[in-house]
């Protein structure tokens, strides 16, 4: 019997060319579309499950309320994760991971690399984050000064097919690294994404008093509980962990972060060791784009299915004439929507391995069409797919099956009030969820627009920044900066330890009144005296550093946050104190205007700036401002002069540019995923208002021939017909316009610096949608006015 039902359905399906395409393809674009969300979603939602001990693992985070507002660090100090084990039961163990430096350098014969992604990192880091090994032993690999442990791609690069355990790599020291383990390249969806663990330096001078140090920070720091741990009991008693530690002046505070939570719940967190950070709001607006995709697709078929069963009046008559009941009606018509979504779903899986390598061009992601990866959702996809086909097919079957064969075969065919009020439902639920997708692209693209254009305080403009990365260089930067400056392509040259825009860490110390007990910690960074002027930065008060090192270390500059949060009133010549390491007093000789040195996501924070000869931060960089018509003549020059001072390490530069625009990749991408997604939603939307309105043309084809005869103009036939559809999509308008302001100034919140949202986002995107649907049904309207009426009035 059943068998006998899909033969039916895959009859009715080839019978019905157009409307089957129509409901075909609608499926097959949600199905595809929403598979390739929900693999993102999947994706997002996995961060760090490959880890066997993921539900004891908790990150610790610094609190800082020494300012106005509450800051949050990943980083604390050397210490603290052995004090956490020795000082509480219930701390199983723990593990440090470490950065000193943007980048690690190797040489193999003439070759140089270098590499970001590494971490210094205890003995016991893979007891904690247990890797999927591919050779060596992971419980001593770092056990041993000078160890290497690198990931299955480095090994390919440095030793090809040959054994790495024990080879040697020059890493630009006098001693040899080992190479100790190779691990498989960790997932994306790791919070920590290094290539590279090298053993911590103990036998260097300077690390014992560093690890010893309450009074410093830069460890990254994790601790695992024991299993029947309660992470409340251990978080109560950190306040008296911090007051046994640090000095009243600096006592910290601190939380246990779990790691199910590091991914999502890290916005906040300065100074940490996570990259990629996931917002769980973009979780959500993917899962809710596939879902409205499929809701429209189903729609259509609702629909469609509704208005084409006053074409099948005279099948059902008979049927039910010769004894069908009304089960075996909606077992026909459900199988016949449920053959539509299998046939969808097939189509769809052949878009999706298509479209993956622009998926992840899309969304930054590296997934392939595997059993790995689209395996995982299959089974789920497959029953969605026939969960979509039943509730698809579910009313349409409902309402059919209940016509009476008696009035059906008299030519009634009426489906009540009920079923063109649904379907009028329909058409303004698909329409509302297609303005909101509109209004969502319109905002998005806006506020990025506003945050790219927004005055930053400085210039980030035709900049090039240039690593220091060599001793050598810095006892000779004066010199490199000359040559720098001898390319006719560069305007300007300046020295700094941080740039504004950084992607490393930024230094921060602890500073205070004179004679005061409480301490702001603040950002720092090192300038010489020519910044200020190369990122045309201003000064609202006093004066910038006169390139004089004996005065200049004794000086300092501050924003107008740090003044604030000071509460320092006439702060030019006023004297301040540094406790940190290095204390001592320092003058007050400017005052820059507020200038955003982190992204737009951040408010702007108090700031030191230091000379570039300071006891806190060695200059890390140069800063040319070059002309962009010649970059390539740029390139090359740099790279001369600093192959020239740097024989041990590659020139690494960047455009400041194009790091800015880096943090708000995952903006972006989300903001082409809403585009993308209102363009599909709305595209599927009228694929089934194209439909319907040639069923209604349909069914009316006979009053159109009246009123031509009696008159009508093509003009006034046009609005009669459209009339209806205009009304849909006001309603969707006004429902949309609400939600979407409510979504939107959520997702905005997410900005420390935003855009408002105006009447036009809401005018744009409603004059948008009733563009599209009215260009969709002018080509059905249109044709139907030209009907002769002697053919129209001739119809049965």
């Amino acid at each position: 019997m059943l068998k006998n039902y899909f033969k039916i359905a895959i009859r009715n399906i080839t019978r019905n060319k157009v409307y089957s395409i129509i409901n075909i393809l609608g499926l097959t674009l949600g199905i595809t579309c929403s598979s390739l969300l929900f693999l993102l979603v999947i994706d997002e939602l996995s961060y760090d499950t490959m880890y066997s001990k993921r539900d004891q693992i908790y990150r610790v985070i610094e609190i800082d309320e020494s300012a106005k507002e509450t800051r949050y660090y990943g980083m604390t100090a050397p210490p603290l994760g052995q004090a956490f084990t020795t000082d509480y039961a219930g701390v199983e163990n723990s593990t440090r991971l470490f950065k000193f430096g943007g980048h690690i350098n190797f040489q193999q014969g003439e070759t140089r690399y270098h590499e970001r992604d590494y971490f210094f990192a205890d003995k016991n880091v893979f007891e904690v984050f247990d890797f999927e090994w591919i050779a060596g032993d992971p419980e001593t690999a770092l056990k041993e000064p000078y160890s290497l442990v690198i990931d299955e791609d480095w090994a390919k690069i440095l030793f090809g097919d040959t054994d790495p355990i024990g080879k040697e790599v020059d890493s630009g020291g006098e001693i040899m690294n080992v190479v100790t383990g190779v691990f498989k390249k960790l997932p994306q969806n790791s919070h920590l994404q290094a290539k590279i663990f090298v053993s911590i330096p103990e036998t260097e001078e300077w690390f014992p008093e560093f690890a010893k140090n309450w009074r410093t920070y830069g460890a990254y720091t994790y601790v695992v509980l024991g299993e029947d741990t309660d992470p409340t009991e251990i978080s109560n008693k950190i306040p008296e962990f911090g007051a046994k530690y640090f000095d009243p002046e600096q006592e910290r505070d601190f939380y246990l972060q779990p790691l199910s939570e590091v991914h999502f719940k890290s916005q906040d967190i300065e100074f940490a060791s996570d990259t990629g950070r996931g917002q769980i709001a973009y979780v959500y607006i993917f899962i809710a784009i596939g879902c409205f995709m499929l809701i429209i697709a189903c729609i259509n078929y609702m629909n469609l299915a509704t208005a084409k069963s006053l074409h099948r009046g005279k099948e059902i008559g008979i049927r039910k004439a010769s004894g069908a009941i009304r089960g075996q009606l909606i077992t026909q018509f459900l199988s016949e929507s449920t053959v539509i979504a299998l046939i969808a779903l097939a189509i769809s899986i052949g878009l999706v391995d298509l479209l993956i390598p622009y998926f992840n061009e899309l969304t930054g992601k590296a997934f392939e069409f595997n059993m790995e990866t689209f395996g995982s959702i299959f089974t789920v996809l497959f029953v969605l797919t026939i969960v979509v086909g039943l509730l698809a097919g579910t009313y349409p079957a409902i309402l059919m099956s209940k016509l009476r064969p008696a009035n059906i075969l008299k030519g009634n065919m009426s489906t009540g009030i009920g079923s063109v009020l649904l379907r009028k439902i329909l058409v303004i639920t698909q329409f509302s969820l297609s303005i909101i997708m509109i209004i969502a692209t319109i905002i998005a693209s806006n506020q990025l627009n506003y945050i790219q254009n927004a005055s930053l305080g400085f210039n980030n403009e035709q900049m090039m920044v240039v690593d220091i990365n060599s001793g050598n260089v810095r006892s000779r930067f004066e010199t490199m900066r000359t040559e720098f400056a001898k390319s006719p392509y560069v305007s300007q040259v300046a020295v700094s330890s941080r740039v504004p825009g950084e992607w490393k860490n930024l230094r921060e110390i602890y500073i205070k009144n004179i004679g005061s007990q409480d301490s702001l910690r603040t950002n720092f960074m090192g300038f010489d005296e020519f910044m200020l002027d190369l990122y045309q930065m201003e000064l609202v008060a006093g004066e910038n550093f006169s390139g004089t090192t004996k005065a200049d270390s004794l000086h300092i500059l501050v924003n107008e946050t740090f003044v604030e949060s000071m509460g320092i009133e006439n702060p030019v010549g006023k004297f301040v104190e540094i406790s940190d390491r290095s204390s001592g007093q320092y003058q007050i000789i400017g005052v820059v205007k507020d200038f955003n040195f982190q992204s737009l996501h951040t408010k702007i924070a108090p700031i030191v700036l230091g000379f570039q000869s300071n006891a806190y931060q060695a200059i890390d960089y140069f800063s040319l401002k070059f002309d962009p018509a010649h970059t390539d003549e740029v390139v090359k020059h740099a790279s001369e002069v600093h192959n020239t001072f740097d024989t041990g390490s590659p020139i690494e530069y960047h455009f400041l540019s194009e790091q800015w625009a880096l943090f708000y990749e995952k903006d972006r991408q989300a903001s082409n995923v809403f585009a993308i997604g209102a363009g599909i939603t709305i595209f599927i939307a009228c694929l089934g208002l194209f439909g319907l309105a040639s069923f209604i043309i349909q069914k009316r084809t006979k009053e159109i021939g009246v009123r031509k005869v009696l008159g009508a103009s093509g003009s006034n036939l046009f609005v009669m017909l459209s009339k209806t559809f205009t009304l849909q999509i006001l309603v969707a308008f006004c429902i949309a316009s609400p939600l979407s302001y409510y979504f939107m100034t959520m997702w905005l919140d997410n900005f420390a610096y935003k855009m408002s949202i105006g009447l036009e986002h809401f005018v744009i995107a409603g004059v948008s949608a009733f563009g599209v649907a009215l260009l969709t049904i002018s080509y059905r309207l249109i044709k139907a006015t030209q009907l002769n009426p002697a053919d129209t009035l001739k119809t049965e």
